[in-house]
């Protein structure tokens, strides 16, 4: 028989308040048998589910430590493309070259766009300023709350060791 945990669980409550029901009259013997029989399958299903939890957890963790390497890996192959781009770039400006072109690839100097260079934010005039406010939400939890919010428990969560 291969029953879910859902079922299990079901199956657990129904008689746990089937045998705690007072109307019922059922001995002690017979509530003890059927708790326990109960509860060793449950358990044991939540068990596996931990243990399968555990095992899922493990994986993710391994493809983690592979997408660090990986993003270690690109983000060196982008800084080396920076770096010949530049190098490329004063190369061409030094020797004059503006264009250059073969069958497979065109190299150009292109102008770069417009940017802004501050020299004196006092003299700055608000119009140009933006404000962003947000919530400090761990001062809030830190101080007990305030008006306006409640703080409360998201439930429970499952830990395993």
């Amino acid at each position: 028989m291969n029953t879910s945990l859902y079922e299990l669980t079901t199956s657990y409550m129904q008689a746990l308040d089937f045998l705690t029901d007072p109307e019922n009259e059922i001995d002690q013997q017979t509530a003890i048998d059927t708790i326990e029989s109960l509860d060793g399958t449950i358990d044991d299903k939540m068990l596996n589910l931990g243990r399968f939890i555990t095992s899922i957890e493990a994986q993710a963790d391994a493809i983690e430590a592979v997408e660090k390497r990986q993003r270690a890996r690109r983000l060196y192959l982008v800084k080396k493309a920076v770096w010949l781009r530049d190098y490329l770039n004063d190369a061409m400006t030094t020797t004059g070259k503006n264009k250059l072109s073969a069958n497979d690839i065109a190299i150009s100097l292109a102008k770069l766009p417009v940017s802004v260079q501050v020299d004196d934010e006092s003299l700055i005039p608000d119009e140009f300023w933006k404000i962003e406010r947000s919530i400090d939400k761990q001062l809030i939890k830190t101080l007990g709350g305030c008006e306006g919010v409640r703080i409360e428990s998201k439930g429970f969560r499952v830990a395993i060791r």
